[in-house]
C-alpha cells in the first residue's frame, strides 16, 4: 500500500511539475531532413496552380489506441473508453483541414507497471509494443500512458524499415495520459499533444526547427527563432525582410498551449502527403499521388 501511494505521488508530482510543452522529438534524422529538402526543391520546380484546392486529397488512417497504466485509477494512468473516443474526435477535428481522417480500429487497456513507466528505447518499451502493436506501417498506434522525464509525448518519424524489425514495432506515438481531453495537465489537456506528435509520425518538423537559419523546410510557415510557450500574440523572433510574417504560434507543430493551437498550413498538408506516399502508403495502394 505504501509503495502504491509513493508511486501515485511520483506520478502526480511529475504531472504537476510540467509547466512547458516537452516533446521527445527534438531533432529529425538527417535522412529525413534530406528528403524534406528534396521535396521542397521539387515543389519549386512544379508549383501547384493557385486555383487548386488546398486540400489535395483525402486519406483514411487506421488507428489503434492503447492505454497502458500502472493501476486502474486515473492517477495511475488509466483512462476510459469515453476518454479514448474524445481523443479520437480531437484528432479527426484537428486534421480535417488536411483531408486526413482516422478510423479507430482497436482500443486496448493494459495494466502493466513496467510497460506503463517504460523509458524510450528501453527493453520494456519494445516488449510492450511487440505485444500490443497492430497493423502495418500505414497503421498509427498511439500509446497513452505515464511518461518519464517530464515528456508530454514523442513519436517516430517515418523511415524505410523492415517489417517485423524492432524499429517496425517501435513505430507510433506515446502520449502522456494527463494530456488527453479533460486531463489534469493544465494548459495541455485538450488532446492536442497527440495532434502534435502525430504530425511527426507523418514527417512534419517543429516550426522552430533550426531557428531563423533553419526552419521546418515548408515555405508557408514563417521562420521562428524559438519555441512558443503560452500564446504570445505578436511574437516575432525572426525579424527583417528575409523573414516575413509573425511566428506561427497557432500551428500545431509549435509548442504553444493547447488552446492556442488551431492550424496546419497548406504547405504542411502537401508535405504530409509527400512523406506518406514515400514512406507509409500501403503496398499497391491506388490512392497514391506524390505532390511536388
Amino acid at each position: 500500500m505504501k509503495l502504491q501511494l509513493a508511486l501515485t505521488t511520483t506520478l502526480l508530482l511529475a504531472t504537476e511539475a510540467l509547466s512547458r510543452r516537452t516533446c521527445g522529438n527534438e531533432n529529425p534524422p538527417a535522412e529525413l531532413i534530406e528528403k524534406a529538402i528534396l521535396f521542397k526543391a521539387m515543389q519549386k520546380l512544379a508549383p501547384k496552380p493557385v486555383e487548386e484546392n488546398p486540400v489535395p486529397r483525402t486519406q483514411v488512417i487506421p488507428l489503434h489506441i492503447h492505454n497502458v497504466y500502472v493501476n486502474k485509477t486515473r492517477d495511475d494512468g488509466y483512462i476510459t473508453d469515453e476518454d479514448v473516443k474524445n481523443q479520437f474526435d480531437v484528432l479527426n477535428d484537428n486534421y480535417a483541414s488536411t483531408g486526413v481522417s482516422f478510423d479507430l480500429k482497436t482500443v486496448t487497456h493494459t495494466e502493466n507497471k513496467a510497460w506503463a513507466m517504460a523509458s524510450r528505447g528501453s527493453t520494456s518499451e519494445i516488449n510492450m509494443k511487440k505485444a500490443l502493436r497492430k497493423g502495418g506501417y500505414a497503421d498509427l498506434n498511439i500509446y497513452i500512458r505515464p511518461l518519464r522525464n517530464g515528456l508530454l509525448g514523442y513519436c517516430t518519424f517515418p523511415d524505410t524499415i523492415a517489417p517485423g524489425s524492432d524499429r517496425f514495432f517501435l513505430d507510433g506515438c506515446d502520449v502522456l495520459f494527463s494530456s488527453i481531453p479533460g486531463g489534469s495537465q493544465a494548459g495541455y489537456n485538450e488532446g492536442k499533444t497527440a495532434t502534435h506528435e502525430v504530425g511527426h509520425w507523418f514527417g512534419l518538423f517543429h516550426t522552430f526547427q533550426g531557428g531563423c537559419s533553419g526552419g521546418d523546410l515548408v515555405d508557408d510557415t514563417p521562420a521562428e527563432g524559438t519555441a512558443t510557450y503560452g500564446c504570445p500574440v505578436g511574437k516575432d523572433t525572426c525579424k527583417g525582410d528575409m523573414y516575413p510574417g509573425l511566428d506561427p504560434i497557432h500551428n500545431y507543430m509549435d509548442y504553444s498551449d493547447d488552446p492556442c493551437l488551431t492550424e496546419f498550413s497548406e504547405g504542411q498538408t502537401v508535405r504530409l502527403y509527400q512523406m506518406w506516399d514515400h514512406f507509409r502508403v500501403p503496398q499497391g495502394s491506388a490512392n497514391r499521388t506524390i505532390f511536388y
